[in-house]
C-alpha cells in the first residue's frame, strides 16, 4: 500500500506455485472483491488492522477465506488496498507547489490534519504510529512516500542540503500534532477548534519551510 499515493496498487507477487493456484482459483464476480475491501475497511477502522484476521474479514464479507489470498495474496496486501486514500485527501498535497511559498505552511498543515480528521485516514495513521513491524509493506511505502509531500511544499530553489532537515522539522510538527490530538487525545489540543489549531501551528510549519533554520 502507499497511503501517500493515488497510483493503483501493484498486484501481489507470486511464485510459480502461487500463480498456478490463482489460475485454478475460484471464479467470482468483482462484487466479491469489493465486498472483501469494504468489510476489511470497516473492521480495520473499528478494531485496528493488527486485530483483524483473514477469516474474520471473509466472514464479514460473506465469502470464502481463500478469496483473500486469491485476490490480494495476503492480509498485508489487502491492508495496502484498503488504506489507500481517496483523491479528496491527496489532492491538497498535490496542489501545494502551485501556491505562493508563503501560503504553503498553512495549506500543508490543513492537508495533513484532514487526513487525521477522516475516519479512513485516521485508522491508518493510528495503526502506523503503533505498528510493530517496521518492515511491513504499508509502513515502508508510507515512509518512502511521505517526504515527497513535504518536499512539494518547499519553495523552488531550496538548497539540497536543507531539504531533508526542513522536511524533518515539518514532519515533527505534523506527526506530533496528529498523535497528541488524535491518538493520545491530550487536552487542550484534543478539543481545540480546528481553525484555532491551524492558526496556532501554521506559522511554525511555515517557518520550517521558508524561515531561517535553527542553528
Amino acid at each position: 500500500m502507499s497511503f501517500m499515493t493515488t497510483e493503483p496498487a501493484a498486484p501481489p507477487e507470486h511464485n510459480g506455485d502461487d500463480a498456478a493456484a490463482r489460475r485454478r482459483g475460484p471464479r467470482t464476480s468483482g462484487d466479491a472483491r469489493r465486498a472483501i475491501v469494504d468489510a476489511a475497511g470497516a473492521l480495520f477502522i473499528e478494531h485496528g488492522p493488527e486485530h483483524v484476521s483473514a477469516r474474520r474479514i471473509a466472514s464479514e464479507a460473506g465469502v470464502d477465506p481463500s478469496l483473500i489470498r486469491y485476490y490480494f495474496g495476503s492480509v498485508e496486501a489487502l491492508l495496502a488496498e484498503v488504506m489507500r486514500p481517496n483523491g479528496e485527501l491527496m489532492d491538497p498535497f498535490l496542489e501545494l507547489a502551485k501556491l505562493p511559498a508563503e501560503e504553503r505552511g498553512e495549506a500543508l498543515l490543513r492537508a495533513a490534519l484532514r487526513v487525521w480528521e477522516d475516519p479512513h485516514g485516521r485508522a491508518f495513521m493510528i495503526w502506523l504510529t503503533g505498528a510493530c513491524n517496521r518492515e511491513s509493506l504499508a509502513y515502508r511505502r508510507f515512509v518512502d512516500a511521505t517526504p515527497k509531500l513535504w518536499h512539494a511544499a518547499l519553495p523552488d530553489g531550496t538548497p539540497q542540503a536543507e531539504i531533508d532537515i526542513r522536511s524533518a522539522y515539518v514532519n515533527s510538527v505534523l506527526t506530533g500534532l496528529g498523535i497528541t490530538r488524535y491518538v493520545w487525545r491530550m487536552e487542550p489540543l484534543a478539543s481545540m477548534p480546528f481553525e484555532r489549531l491551524i492558526g496556532s501551528q501554521a506559522p511554525l510549519v511555515q517557518s520550517y519551510l521558508t524561515g531561517p533554520l535553527p542553528e
